[in-house]
């Protein structure tokens, strides 16, 4: 494509040899077509006849890089979903995998906000209560029954005892209790407790998620292009993510080269994302997109890692996110061993890095063997944008992503060599007009408002202390 258009950004557009640009241009061209039909008075001829007569009637391209491919498409990072074995209990004669038994369970189970010594509990249900809906469930001849069935699940962790201290077991009691899902809210990938090894490599279990999710989006895009959440969560698929995912739980971070776990940090980050707007909610103001951030969690081998942690405390080493004071590893988490040597940290991640707005860079699907080259497009594809890296030369302002201000120390130490280091992403007329201004010192900077706004419909709203409840709340 850059040899064919010297652009980085997809879609590229041809009319057979003719370069016609990317979506914007090739609207522009459907446009000034309708005008010119409607200008020359031409009732019989429409944008699609024009196409016909003028391109689709031409014979085909020289070029062989336009060309259709004949080959067999291309095998990339080839890996073996490991089909796991599925546990299996039998309830009154009938038998449950994991998914089908925790499914029934969060949809059928009371859930309500009690209080106990002056203590809220959310999301829990009394044993006493639980017991007659699992009788009822399950159609269980008697109590006793449905209070071993209790037991059972609570041994097996799909049911936990409420408070933090103490475990009380299950029986048919006034001890406050609660589903799994629901015993940690912030932790996205709680849905069940993950007992099968990862005999998978650590990367490849993300690129499997992706191609899940990506299914799962690709069944619920409306005709606007806006993925529907409520949708989703309807959805079967997303059923199967939640118990999939949960797999990562038992990835260690722990003995990850740099680049390995650069890639797999920023490729559990981009699917989290958009995990959790459909989870816990899109945050839609400064202070619920903080607690978003802050709050909202994945559990990785053992540990628990809000998206600021991946972020500032993994991918930048520990370093001090903007506008806050502390970083986010003390000196006695455990955690900050995990952080990323500082002489590995890229800032380049940045290009990388999708929080879910339109103004975040596209996400993409990062490899270990090609990182470096990865990154290297992912900065030019970024800075190409004009909505992120805009140059008048007449005026001698340069128009830059919040990103750049936001993360100015991992580029540089001052707004000169700022630049200087854009200057190496661009290429062509952008990046020869960008060092002519620097070059005599006329150039001011100035940082463009980020558009926080999503392209997403029917989603639920995240505010700060939002609990994943109104995502399984199906009618």
């Amino acid at each position: 494509m850059l040899s064919l258009t010297d652009r980085l950004t997809v879609p590229q557009v041809f009319f057979n040899e003719e370069h016609v640009g990317g979506a914007e241009e090739t609207l522009e061209l459907l446009k000034k077509w309708d005008e010119e039909i409607a200008r020359d008075g031409k009732p019989n001829e429409t944008p699609y006849t024009r196409y016909v007569d003028q391109i689709e009637s031409v014979a085909g391209p020289y070029d062989t890089r336009l060309a259709p491919p004949t080959g067999p498409p291309a095998i990339q990072n080839m890996h073996l979903t490991i089909t796991r074995p599925k546990e299996i209990i039998e309830i009154n004669g009938k038998h449950y995998t994991t998914l089908q038994l925790m499914k029934e369970l969060v949809l059928k189970m009371p859930r309500e906000d009690l209080s106990s010594w002056g203590v809220v509990y959310y999301d829990v249900f009394r044993g006493t209560d639980a017991v007659t809906a699992l009788r009822d469930i399950f159609q269980l001849n008697t109590r006793e029954e449905a209070t071993q069935l209790g037991m059972k699940l609570q041994r097996k962790e799909y049911i936990k005892h409420a408070a933090s201290k103490g475990d009380h077991t299950f029986g048919d009691n006034r001890f406050l209790f609660r589903l799994r899902p629901f015993h940690t809210p912030n932790v996205l990938n709680s849905f069940c407790a993950w007992k099968h090894p990862v005999e998978n490599e650590p990367i490849n279990v993300l690129f499997d998620l992706n191609k899940l999710w990506g299914k799962l989006e690709a069944r619920h895009v409306n005709k606007e292009g806006l993925v529907d959440h409520t949708a989703i969560r309807r959805d079967d698929y997303f059923w199967k993510f939640e118990e999939d995912v949960c797999e990562v739980q038992n990835i260690e971070l722990k003995g990850m080269g740099g680049k390995t776990k650069i890639a797999f940090v920023l490729n559990l980050y981009n699917l989290m994302i958009r995990y959790g707007f459909i989870k816990m909610g899109i945050p839609a103001t400064d202070r619920n997109r903080h607690a978003f951030f802050e709050q909202v969690s994945v559990l990785v081998g053992g540990h628990v890692f809000s998206f600021n942690d991946l972020e500032h405390g993994i991918l930048r080493a520990n370093a001090r996110p903007p506008y806050r004071i502390a970083r986010p590893f003390s000196v006695m988490d455990e955690r900050r061993h995990l952080a990323l040597d500082p002489s590995l940290v890229d800032c380049r991640i940045h290009f990388g890095l999708n929080c879910g707005a339109k103004s975040c860079p596209p996400v993409k699907k990062y490899t270990v063997e090609a990182l470096d080259e990865e990154l290297r497009l992912a900065a030019m594809a970024f800075c190409e944008q004009e909505e992120n890296v805009s140059i008048d030369d007449s005026s001698g302002v340069v128009r830059l992503s919040k990103i750049f201000y936001w993360y100015m120390s991992d580029f540089a130490s001052s707004k000169d060599e700022l630049l200087s280091k854009i200057s190496t992403y661009l290429r062509g007329d952008k990046k020869a007009t960008l060092d002519n201004l620097i070059q005599n010192g006329r150039v001011s900077v100035e940082f463009m408002q980020y558009d926080w706004s999503t392209n997403d419909c029917n989603t639920i709203v995240f505010e700060k202390g939002s609990r994943p409840s109104k995502a399984y709340e199906i009618d």
